[in-house]
């Protein structure tokens, strides 16, 4: 049995099957946008952002239910499909700083220790404790979904990589992690909207903010410093980063077009002058999504 159907298994297995889905990130949906190179160009060269492109969205909740409610504490997703054929940059982001794992084994492991108790249908907290005894590394993804309260918008929501991409620098390789900064900043929902707002506001919400103007976000690069660990997408950076401007995504239309709904957004289509991530997660996504795709399509 190949890791990619063992980790689309572990998905099915705590989320159950929903045909027609993904098995992760199940409840979303498409935009259509742009790129807009930043002002300056960066010392950062990734050609084919040095002109205007076409820009393909997926928001979405995280989780494998297409039911979830959108005010849950998981996090919030975006694919983004910079440009379009060969030379196209795929980014798979989300609202949480860090992942949960670190490799296939603790992400099939940490899926194991949620499966819903029959009787409950809840996980089994004894599980979920002890996993996290023996896995303190995927503490602080759960922390921080745990403090942050849900955002207010698609819009108004950070995007991150989690993955340190490799770029050159004035002859010399960094490490960078890409962040997706909202033009209004960060905004979370209010105790009031908490309460009263439906489980299925986002995507409805999303739409006004469009009638009233596009969404903005700043795509930026993180750049890693010298005690940053640029290989494990589970550990939090610290200290002073350098952060490099690389223009802005920029959203304008909602995209209910079937070949974009079914759009697998890979993150290893990666243009030229970005190179892959070193951790042992990143090389995993390719054939997972794959797998996703073909069981959606059945």
């Amino acid at each position: 049995m190949s890791q990619a159907v063992k980790l689309i298994d572990a998905l099915n297995g705590t989320f159950g099957r929903h045909n027609g889905y993904r098995v992760s990130h199940a409840k979303g949906f498409t935009a259509q946008g742009r790129f807009c190179p930043a002002a300056e160009e960066p010392r950062v060269q990734i050609p084919m952002l040095n002109n205007e492109c076409k820009v393909t969205a997926r928001f979405s909740v995280g989780g494998g239910k297409p039911g979830i409610s959108d005010k849950s504490p998981t996090v919030r997703g975006i694919g983004l499909e910079i440009g379009n054929g060969s030379d196209s940059w795929v980014l798979t982001l989300i609202s949480n700083p860090v992942f949960f794992a670190n490799s296939a084994a603790q992400f099939r492991a940490f899926l194991a220790a949620r499966i819903p108790d029959p009787d409950t249908g809840a996980p089994d907290p004894k599980l979920v404790e002890a996993f996290n005894e023996a896995n303190p590394n995927t503490v602080p993804h759960q922390q921080y979904l745990k403090s942050v309260v849900p955002c207010r918008c698609y819009s108004s929501e950070q995007y991150h990589s989690g993955h340190a991409y490799r770029f050159d620098w004035s002859g010399r390789e960094i490490s960078a992690r890409i962040l997706l900064e909202p033009e209004g900043g960060r905004l979370a929902l209010s105790k009031e909207e908490m309460e009263t707002l439906s489980d299925d506001f986002l995507h409805d919400r999303f739409l006004e903010k469009l009638c009233d103007g596009p969404a903005r976000w700043s795509l930026k690069l993180v750049i890693a410093n010298a005690a940053d660990n640029v290989s494990d997408p589970t550990v939090l950076w610290s200290g002073t980063h350098t952060m490099v401007d690389l223009g802005t995504i920029q959203v304008e239309l909602p995209d209910d077009r079937s070949e974009s709904t079914k759009k697998v957004f890979d993150p290893t289509r990666m243009p030229e002058g970005v190179r892959a991530p070193l951790d042992d997660v990143f090389s995993l996504r390719s054939g997972a999504y794959a797998e996703s795709a073909a069981r959606r399509s059945v």
